[in-house]
């Protein structure tokens, strides 16, 4: 995730494990049971047997591989990430994530708090490798605290390849069966040949050093930047002698969901185009909503995706614009840079989205990568939308993870000990999957309302637990920013709070379909 305070949780690890091998005990925990199966390996057609595939020679290492555009476990089945994040190493989310069903969780590790690299290789190995869940391991800084998201300084990448993964590579190749390296959390700049370069000279470092198993390489702009990936990962996964590189994007800010219908085309040098819907703020600038004295136009964006126009067809498609909407409620506008002065006339028909932000367009440019490169790509962090955090959207992880499925994508989401509030307490308003910071999950009303909606499928989370059950209490609410100020609505999304007994609706997009790499 982009820059935030990290609240240290001063809880015990206990660890009784060796740092010369990680290898999981039998009786792991079960990684939770399917509802549809969209990651288990593809059928043979005459015996209903999983499908896998050979090392490639050129790849020499005991764990997980890529092998044209997909990620594959120590034993050759297609592997897809469906899991969390958990930002505090030292939180006691062991049980808890067990029971969520994670298939792969990204764990920050730093020595700046305390622990050796033996130590945190210690917890990765007890917490998630023994309870069958693959370890994103993850720099978030250098050793000396410098962070990497939204750096875009090539010397801090060098640091922290140099002293958090080069120097103790005997700690964490000790885990190359079992874990993949996420080399630095959001470093980078956006479309750059310093962000291909320096990727360049940081796995070469890294496999000198060792390192054989999959390596997973966060784009740049804090990671969120598609154009990096579009433009260089392919160099970037070519130049590693084991063709073992992942991508990974995040979605934020970056991304949305906004769309309209369109009333009608005026045809013009430029062309303007008037949206259907009485919404009080422009559909496509949050900010220009006259009637409430917002008067901003800017919307940033820079190009619309156009489709099913009937009359002007020659508008449908990607059509450049400029970032400033006009009109008014029930007639808003967005103006085109299109000469459509010999266009057909506009007929009926049509919608419009952003062009370059749009959550599905987005994802679906994101899955046509690894045909193109050969890598693989994931989105491993997304957030509970609802315009919270340092770089809000309005896109719901429902969204994201329908997309990221219709496109063969994994994902993950941030993050499952997340905390905003005193006492490593967790609200709604803020993006952790358990009200206890420490990450307790014994029951569904410890999740807040994005967990309910990542572990559970819910589809009408409440504050209470999927359904707001009677009996439950609603959780305190607490805005760090304004300790006065009352919930907002979608708090207390279920009237009245937490009672009525409104019956818990599921679907399967959810940790549900995570299936276990074969090799626990």
């Amino acid at each position: 995730m982009i820059p935030m305070l990290r609240h240290v949780l001063m809880l015990a690890i206990v660890c009784s494990c060796s740092n010369d091998e990680a290898v999981p005990p039998d009786g792991g925990t079960d990684s939770g049971s399917p509802v549809n199966d969209a990651g288990a390996d593809a059928a043979d057609a005459s015996d209903g047997a999983p499908t896998t595939v050979k090392r490639p020679s050129y790849n020499t290492g005991p764990g997980f591989f890529v092998l044209n555009g997909k990620l594959y476990d120590p034993n050759g089945h297609e592997f897809r990430l469906r899991g969390v994040n958990r930002n505090h190493y030292d939180s006691s989310s062991a049980a808890g994530l067990a029971k969520s069903g994670a298939n792969a969780v990204r764990i920050f590790v730093e020595t700046n708090y305390g622990k050796t690299f033996p130590e945190l290789e210690s917890i990765v190995q007890n917490d998630h490798v023994a309870n069958k869940e693959v370890p994103i391991i993850t720099a978030p800084s250098t050793t000396s605290g410098t962070a990497t998201s939204c750096n875009t300084d090539a010397a801090t990448l060098t640091d922290v390849v140099a002293n958090s993964w080069v120097a103790p590579a005997s700690t964490w190749t000790a885990l190359d069966k079992y874990s993949i390296v996420n080399i630095a959390n959001e470093w980078g700049p956006t479309s750059s040949t310093t962000w291909r370069d320096s990727y360049v000279a940081a796995i070469g470092a890294m496999r000198g050093a060792g390192y054989l198993g999959t390596l997973l390489v966060d784009a740049g702009g804090c990671g969120q930047d598609l154009d990096d990936l579009v433009t260089y990962s392919k160099d970037v996964f070519e130049a590693d002698p084991q063709k073992n590189v992942m991508f990974a994007l995040h979605l934020y800010g970056s991304v949305n969901d906004y769309q309209s219908s369109i009333a009608s085309i005026q045809k013009g040098t430029t062309t303007v185009v008037t949206l259907t819907g009485t919404s009080t703020c422009h559909p496509f600038a949050p900010n220009y909503c006259p009637t409430l004295g917002k008067t901003n136009t800017y919307s940033g964006i820079t190009a619309y995706q156009i489709s099913g126009v009937q009359g002007m067809t020659q508008i449908n498609g990607m059509q450049a614009a400029p970032q400033n909407v006009g009109g008014a409620s029930g007639a808003w506008t967005i103006t085109l840079n299109v000469d459509s002065t010999s266009f057909a006339a506009y007929t009926s028909g049509g919608s419009v989205v952003d062009g370059n932000g749009n959550v599905n367009l987005r994802i679906a440019k994101l899955a046509t990568l690894p045909a193109a490169t050969g890598a693989a790509y994931a989105i491993t962090e997304f957030g509970p939308g609802r315009n919270i955090g340092p770089s809000p959207t309005l896109v719901t992880p429902l969204e994201i993870v329908t997309a990221a499925e219709q496109n063969g994508i994994g994902w993950l989401a941030w993050a499952w000990d997340d905390n905003n509030m005193a006492g490593s307490q967790t609200n709604n308003e803020w993006f952790g999957m358990t009200y206890n910071g420490a990450g307790t999950y014994a029951k569904d009303a410890d999740l807040t309302m994005f967990g309910q909606q990542i572990v559970l499928g819910c589809t009408n989370p409440a504050p209470g637990g999927c359904g707001c059950p009677d009996g439950t209490p609603l959780p305190a609410y607490n805005d760090p920013n304004d300790p006065s100020a009352p919930p907002p609505a979608i708090y207390q999304s279920v009237e009245p709070a937490c009672s009525g007994t409104l019956a818990p609706t599921y679907q399967p997009l959810s940790l549900k379909l995570a299936q276990p790499a074969t090799m626990f």
